[in-house]
């Protein structure tokens, strides 16, 4: 019963994240590209993407709420979410401000230093959230976070190996692109939580008393 319980909410974890990514990158593509408002589809993926946006939300949210319920006790916690969020704040602000140095002081075209951008941030945002994953499922499950880094080394290699490739592609193919990236990436993120919740076996010494 208790198996059960748990493969129900990562299943419903997985579908929240799904939903919420693919409604994040219809919004993008609905309501800020040129090519859904050439094709006078911009409205329909509006609709399309809040509707994913909300069925995520309604996922993620309950979840969220038992796991602080269950772990607010746990001092680690607030600790690694305000790394986890300076962490993406300050690598957003710096590179933007290289992205901006580069195109004010270089011949590198609009597009191409807005390429690099978004490439480096989906692979920074990346490596984030994985390590973020990490420390989370060490907190739900009672062990030490630092002491058991090593297990991130493989998550780690695949998300940068992924993203780089989903960089390419959306650069290549920067409409469909764009959906498949979104997805991909969720994909990546709920095979990282299944990789260290269920792959990755804990020992009995190194659960915290």
């Amino acid at each position: 019963m208790i198996q059960k319980i748990k493969l129900s909410k990562f299943w419903r974890l997985s579908l929240g994240l799904l939903f919420f990514g693919i409604g994040q990158r219809l919004f993008y593509t609905g309501a800020v590209s040129p090519w859904a408002k050439d094709r006078n589809v911009s409205i329909l993926l509006s609709v399309l993407s809040l509707v994913a946006l909300v069925l995520g939300v309604a996922l993620i949210l309950p979840l969220i709420g038992w796991f602080y319920r269950r772990h607010r006790s746990d001092k680690r916690l607030p600790k690694i979410i305000l790394a986890y969020l300076l962490s993406a704040a300050v690598a957003g602000i710096v590179i933007g401000g290289i992205g901006q140095l580069l195109y004010d002081h270089t011949s590198f075209a609009y597009y191409a230093v807005r390429s690099g951008v978004w490439a480096t941030s989906t692979i920074i945002q990346s490596i984030l959230k994985v390590v973020l994953c990490f420390g989370l499922v060490s907190i739900h499950k009672n062990l030490p976070i630092r002491k058991r880094s090593n297990y991130l080394w493989l998550p780690l290699v695949v998300v940068i190996l992924v993203s780089i490739c989903t960089a390419l592609l959306s650069y290549f193919l920067p409409t469909v692109g764009s959906i498949l990236v979104a997805l991909i990436d969720a994909i990546v993120l709920i095979s990282t939580l299944y990789y260290v919740f269920y792959l990755v076996k804990e020992t009995s010494y190194e659960t915290i008393s």
